[in-house]
């Protein structure tokens, strides 16, 4: 494969926990009969049970009909898939009811994760690749957003815009994807646009390459990966957590955890989230204050659950430190050090987010589930900044500029659908429909000032913003609809042994731009698009999974650049294709997985004869990814992998740059997390994380790029008892050796890595 000559094929990727199909009448009956005479005398003196936990679920209840023989004969099967340990996990409705999957030995991530259309999987039973990050996780980083627990994590994630920014960015696959485009619960539009605040997350969802197909178009588009956060839930027992953290150089942050359940059968479930912090960073005259806020309530039913969220999220920045632009056809200089920030003193960035959420599901009967969900956010903001700074020379002087922004958006968000499951003959299904929509309009005033020079080594500081250029008041700028219905059917025959996975998408997008001064429409959008996808996975032995995959993405179509000859020709949604094979591992304390893939993007160019503007370009990534979780040795557990990604500008306008690498795309990334629980002081782990990666490329025309670069982080916990509390100390140092480095991304914008860091926090359970 080119340079890195990569094999063309492998796979395994990771995860774990069978899903569990629920208990039928005549299992429970025989149960009962099977039963020791003291068990069954010591049953009927306890209270009825009105509430059935995930596993019984699809017993009978009153008033429903008798089980056609068809269905008793695939009860039958199911039973005997269940009691057998040696058959390998098949996706199930019981899986969808049961909520979230457990936990991986060593609690770092989770053994499965929810698929959108295909809903909650058994990683093993998953011919994609997804990994799961759980609340676990959250707390041992010590995170202060969602992006920063990828980063840390996977070896496929990297930021695009750093935590010493007002927001954030990845690029996943060597692909940017935008905070905004995180899902919640499963629903697009409802996170705020800048940063997510890890207070009220129980899972990171992250599903890599293109993923139209399960969850619908992003509202921007991306197609390197998906990530979904699922919200806390009240546990059966019940939990008041309170911590307390520090982080330099003067920053200071509590956070409580509450949550109970009540009623006869604790069917009833309520779980607070309050968190704040504040103070000065590692960063020259930035300080932040932020605060989250969140209730979710649920219900358990035995045949109806429920729950909602409202989640509030208040942050504010000053001096937000922002990227940098070289000019074409200079070297970049070497990074400064990273405690530089080239934001003037009046620099602030404000945003505020409320979301409410509400998520229902029903079950007809024990092999159908209907299922709805509805949601809604406004998100607000105002901030005085530099864009980012254009790096004019070697030297370091650049030139930047100063802009306020005031503006808000609002969206609506939901789905409906139903699940389903049947046997024709030997083939048992779980069918889906759903059909989802996301509203959402966006308003933006600007006011624009002169340029001036600086800096990156030296910045140059301001009283004020300076000659003002031109402004407008904020007005109604943006509208986007997206409303799409999608169907699946898995079909697997052996007990689970053999699966395969088709369906389609049909995704309409509607969108429109406005004049912020007027109100009238400068640009309308309305183009729909199928999105088809297969998979095939076949498990041999129940820690062995083999699969191949195909799946869409979908981003709206380009509009033609000022100077072409079709400036009003309107293009359909384009689509990404991505082609997968992997194979997983399942050793119960030991997980892994591999996966080769490709990703064919087209890409918008103009023919440097004709003008005219079309999408003949192409992007492609041919990468391999090994991921790994889990215990290699008594005590010892791991997190991790490596990423190869041959990134190549396939067909560019007038094929001046084919066969370059693309921009921002390094060619090998690997993080590698290790803890141990050391044998001379029970409750003590000791914590060490490296994170690689390699030279990436600035520009199209591979002149510019940034070095690689490696940082160390250390670290431990201790868990012990303070009063009869359980009481949890964490202690890490990020970047320890202070690197100074630069982070590239797909847009050939450079980022300056954090300096070192260090972390404390106290969690006490009373």
């Amino acid at each position: 494969m080119n340079e890195l000559n990569l094999p063309r094929a492998a796979a395994l990727s990771v995860a774990c926990v069978s899903i569990v199909l629920a208990a039928h009448p005549a299992e429970a009956q025989q149960s009962q009969q099977s039963a020791p005479r003291g068990v069954a005398a010591a049953s009927q003196d306890l209270p009825p049970v009105t509430v059935q936990s995930a596993q019984r679920r699809h017993a009978s209840t009153p008033g429903q009909r008798k089980p056609s023989q068809a269905s008793r004969a695939a009860s039958s099967r199911r039973a005997a898939s269940r009691d057998n340990l040696t058959a390998p996990a098949v996706p199930s409705l019981g899986a969808q009811r049961s909520g979230l999957p457990a936990s991986f030995a060593g609690g770092q991530v989770a053994r499965g994760a929810q698929l959108g259309l295909l809903g909650n999987r058994d990683y093993m039973a998953t011919p994609f690749s997804v990994t799961s990050y759980t609340e676990q996780t959250i707390r041992d980083q010590q995170a202060t957003s969602v992006a920063e627990v990828l980063t840390n994590s996977d070896p496929s994630v990297r930021a695009a815009i750093g935590s010493s920014n007002r927001y954030d960015a990845m690029t996943i696959r060597g692909f940017r994807v935008e905070n905004s485009e995180i899902a919640l619960n499963g629903l697009y539009g409802l996170v705020p646009n800048y940063r997510v605040n890890p207070a009220p997350i129980e899972r990171i969802e992250l599903f890599k390459g293109p993923a139209a197909f399960l969850f619908g178009m992003a509202p921007q588009g991306s197609i390197g990966g998906s990530v979904n956060v699922v919200t806390k839930r009240a546990g059966d027992d019940p939990l008041t957590r309170l911590t307390a953290g520090y982080m330099s150089n003067a920053r200071f942050g509590t956070e409580l955890d509450v949550a109970r359940r009540y009623g006869d059968q604790k069917e009833w479930g309520v779980r607070f989230n309050g968190a704040m912090d504040g103070g000065n960073t590692t960063i020259d005259r930035q300080s932040v204050r932020d605060g989250a806020g969140s209730l979710g309530v649920d219900y358990r039913g035995e045949r109806f659950r429920w729950s909602a969220d409202i989640i509030y999220q208040d942050d504010w920045m000053r001096a937000a430190a922002r990227g940098y632009t070289p000019v074409a056809g200079i070297a970049v200089p070497a990074a400064p050090d990273p405690r530089i920030n080239l934001a003037q003193p009046f620099d602030y960035a404000r945003a505020t987010s409320l979301t409410g959420l509400t998520r229902a599901e029903y079950d007809l009967t024990s092999d159908i589930t209907v299922f709805g969900a509805i949601g809604g956010n406004r998100f607000g903001f105002d901030k005085q900044e530099a864009p980012g700074a254009t790096i004019l020379n070697t030297a370091g002087d650049a030139s930047s500029t100063s802009r306020f922004q005031t503006g808000k958006s609002e969206a609506a968000s939901g789905e409906a659908g139903v699940r389903a499951r049947f046997d024709t003959g030997p083939v048992a299904h779980e069918v889906v429909v759903n059909g989802s929509s996301l509203q959402r309009t966006d308003w933006l005033g600007q006011t624009n000032y002169a340029n001036y020079l600086t800096n990156i080594y030296t910045p140059t500081l301001l009283a004020g913003p300076g000659v003002q250029l031109s402004s407008v008041p904020e007005g109604k700028s943006g509208s986007l609809t997206l409303q799409s219905v999608g169907v699946a059917d898995t079909l697997s025959v052996m007990n689970g042994q053999l699966q395969l996975t088709v369906g389609a998408r049909q995704q309409k997008v509607v969108s429109s731009s406005f004049d912020t001064v007027s109100g009238l429409e400068t640009a309308h959008y309305d183009q729909s698009a199928t999105s088809p996808s297969v998979a095939l996975l076949v498990r041999p032995i129940q820690q062995l999974s083999l699969y191949a995959s195909y799946i869409e993405g979908l981003t709206p179509g380009p509009t033609p650049p000022t100077g072409a000859a079709n400036p009003n020709q309107v293009f359909a949604p384009f689509k990404t294709r991505q082609y997968e094979v992997g194979t997983k591992l399942d050793l119960g304390g030991f997980g892994a997985s591999l996966a080769a893939f490709q990703i064919n993007l087209p890409a918008g160019v103009t023919d440097p004869v004709t003008k005219i503007f079309s999408l003949d370009g192409e992007q492609r990534h041919r990468g391999v990814e090994l991921n790994m979780f889990g215990a290699v040795a008594p005590g010892v557990r791991v997190l991790g992998g490596a990423t190869f990604v041959d990134a190549r500008l396939t067909s560019t306008a007038g094929h001046v740059n084919d066969g370059h690498h693309a921009v921002g795309a390094p060619d090998l990334q690997g993080n590698l997390g290790v803890e141990w629980d050391t044998p001379f002081l029970p409750g003590l782990t000791a914590t060490a994380r490296t994170i690689y990666t390699n030279r990436a490329y600035v520009s199209a025309d591979n002149v510019q790029s940034v070095p690689g670069w490696m940082t160390f982080d250390i670290g431990a916990r201790y868990a012990t008892r303070l009063a009869g509390r359980p009481t949890t100390f964490r202690a890490s140092v990020t970047n320890l050796f202070d690197k100074r480095y630069w982070i590239a991304n797909p847009t050939g914008y450079v980022i300056s890595g954090m300096p070192r860091t260090v972390w404390l926090s106290m969690t006490v359970d009373f």
